[in-house]
């Protein structure tokens, strides 16, 4: 599975949230399906989401690129180092491993 394209899948017809405090935000209220963290996040990112994520129930991701590149694959001129999605739509985003 390319996660790229579900996860352009995912901006097209489905719903995410950007950034540390509301994928969170979204993780605690029950509201998020799926966390994404990229691999340059911060350990204590990592690990706090990891923590939050299993809690909850909710699945976790590492995406294996830079923050730049899951900042490129949204269509946002910045880096992005967390997502968390809320309905993923039409993708097969929630099958990643």
């Amino acid at each position: 599975m390319d996660v790229n394209s579900e996860l352009k899948k995912v901006l097209k017809d489905g719903q995410i949230t950007i950034g540390e405090k509301t994928a969170k935000k979204a993780v605690l209220n029950g509201k998020a399906k799926m966390v994404i963290v990229t691999s340059s996040a911060s350990a204590e990112m990592k690990t706090d989401l990891k923590r939050y994520a299993s809690l909850s129930g909710v699945k976790y991701y590492e995406y294996p690129e830079s923050s730049k590149d899951l900042g490129y694959t949204c269509a946002k001129p910045f880096p992005v180092s967390v997502i968390a999605v809320i309905k993923p739509g039409s993708s097969k985003i929630l099958d990643a491993k």
